[in-house]
């Protein structure tokens, strides 16, 4: 008997294996007809040695298993002196490589109620099969299609098989290793796949249009089969990966087709841009392909969805902070990116890379301020007042020389400086001990934003920016006050931003909680204030 990996993909291996079965059990083959098919069942006649003449036998395949019949005039057992029973047993107990050469040798043209018999055991029959069931369907009767597939997921074992499903769906046939497609030897390509209901496109706008509702036919076809079938999104969405690693594989005009499609599927949601990290492989950015690809697909994406869309699309899938990274290694810069995306008259890109880019510049000099803060712990610098005072000098001077790079104002760089200080603290489990922590750290790298408030839109966007900080914050939402006390102390904030942030500038959130804290304050420098107007006009009237 063979093992379970052994292949047989002749008649006469298949032959040659049942045999060997049979006289292993004292039978013996003396012939054997070809497979044929009829009324859904496969036939073959074997001829069986016995000791005095032979006896000859039906075999027949269906979707109950095996039967056996006789054909002489002596009963099985005067022959070979077994029963009918035990042959039917022993067809049905062979090696799994001799039942699999049976259901390719003999039932590739099964009728659709056994196709599933069929399908479970190479992914080429499923194929076939998904081919079968469409082949006397109308190509252009989407609404047949689309209920005969949906329909054959009661027989075809679609959650088994579903990456096989939507490559034939792409493709129109099968992806082998390599990425070479393919397909069925008789019927082709799948005529409702993705690059056959495209057309191709060589840039003429009425071409351009037939691609395009091409594209849509089949986007629709996919989301009512995922409709039905809920856990074929996730499947379609991991078969993307493999699909789009090939690209390099298929032609210009079927990359076309697929970044139309894809485009499409992920405008309606259907499609995360997740798989599009796929793109930035290697042996597709190195030519340029992958970016291509992408920029085709941005197209179809932008012309269903806006750019606050895109944005969160990209942010989403993580892609946001990668995208020159779809260009070929020699040409990931801002100054390539931006010439690339303006050539194809798409803004949108270059503005949403130079928000992203920004981002990036503003976390990573919040994230330098906590290792720098949280180092300096570590290693007891913040201890004495020396080391307090030199690590405020090396935060100020990053601070200056980080306006200077990014040409940041002071109302940006002291908001970035606050959110660095407050995120370097390890924060305590108990209330009283948290705003303790807040004050402290407030009071103790108060120099920092010293320096950086200068000017009085830089005051007023910093007290601003701490309300929204703290009311994100539910456990610093009582230190407010204080905070704004302390900083007022450190000469971070002067009388004028703090009354013009009370009567004026407040930001809604937290508003009222926020003015009760600081009512004290408020309302003592507002004395203060109209004492030095009374000073003035008194000093007035002297001269």
């Amino acid at each position: 008997m063979h093992d379970d990996g052994d292949q047989i993909t002749t008649v006469a291996g298949l032959v040659a294996e049942l045999t060997t079965e049979l006289r292993n059990h004292e039978y013996g083959i003396h012939s054997s007809t070809e497979p044929a098919i009829a009324d859904g069942t496969a036939h073959t006649t074997l001829t069986l040695r016995g000791d005095d003449e032979a006896l000859v036998v039906g075999v027949a395949l269906s979707r109950s298993g095996y039967t056996v019949t006789s054909a002489s005039t002596k009963t099985h057992e005067q022959l070979v002196g077994k029963s009918f029973e035990t042959l039917t047993a022993l067809l049905s107990s062979l090696s799994p490589a001799f039942n699999s050469a049976m259901h390719r040798a003999l039932c590739l043209r099964l009728m659709p109620r056994d196709a599933k018999a069929s399908a479970k055991y190479e992914p080429e029959d499923f194929r076939d099969n998904i081919l079968q069931v469409i082949e006397d369907i109308e190509p252009t009767d989407y609404t047949k299609i689309s209920s005969a597939l949906d329909s054959a997921g009661n027989t075809l074992d679609y959650r088994r098989y579903g990456d096989t499903f939507f490559e034939v769906l792409v493709t129109g046939g099968i992806i082998a290793p390599g990425g070479i497609i393919e397909y069925d030897n008789e019927r082709g390509k799948l005529p409702v796949s993705l690059f056959v209901l495209a057309a191709s496109n060589d840039g003429a706008a009425a071409e351009q249009e037939q691609l395009l509702a091409g594209a849509k036919n089949w986007t629709t076809l996919i989301v009512k089969l995922t409709r039905r079938y809920k856990y074929l999104e996730r499947i379609f969405a991991d078969t993307a990966k493999h699909i789009l690693e090939n690209i390099h594989r298929y032609t210009e005009a079927d990359n076309k087709k697929l970044a139309t499609g894809f485009g499409l599927l992920v405008s309606t949601g259907f499609l995360g841009m997740e798989p599009l990290r796929t793109l930035q492989k290697e042996h597709l950015t190195k030519d340029g392909l992958a970016l291509r690809f992408f920029t085709d697909l941005l197209h179809v994406y932008l012309k269903e969805n806006t750019l606050a869309h895109l944005s969160k699309a990209l942010a989403k899938a993580k892609l946001d902070q990668q995208l020159t990274e779809f260009f070929p290694p020699n040409k990931r810069d801002d100054d390539c990116f931006e010439r690339h995306f303006d050539a194809e008259d798409m803004p949108e890109l270059i503005e949403v890379h130079r928000a992203t880019r920004d981002v990036a510049k503003r976390d990573g000099f919040v994230a330098n301020i906590v290792d720098v803060l949280r180092q300096a712990k570590i290693a007891d610098e913040d201890d004495d007042e020396d080391g307090v005072r030199a690590i405020n000098l090396r935060l100020a001077k990053a601070a200056k020389a980080a306006m200077r790079e990014h040409q940041w104002g002071e109302h940006l760089a002291v908001v970035l400086a606050w959110d660095g200080i407050i995120g370097a603290v390890d924060w305590a489990l108990r209330a009283e001990q948290i705003e303790t922590q807040a004050l402290n750290q407030v009071k103790r790298y108060a120099p920092v934003l010293e320096v950086l408030t200068t000017e009085p839109k830089s005051e007023i966007a910093l007290i601003k920016h701490i309300q929204r900080y703290v009311y994100d914050d539910p456990k610093l939402t009582k230190s407010f006050g204080r905070m704004v006390f302390e900083l007022y102390n450190a000469d971070v904030l002067s009388d004028s931003a703090i009354i013009f942030w009370a009567t004026k500038g407040a930001r809604p959130e937290g508003k009222a909680i926020f003015l009760k804290q600081t009512e004290v304050l408020v309302k003592k420098l507002e004395a203060l204030e109209g004492e030095d107007d009374d000073d003035e006009d008194d000093d007035e009237e002297d001269e």
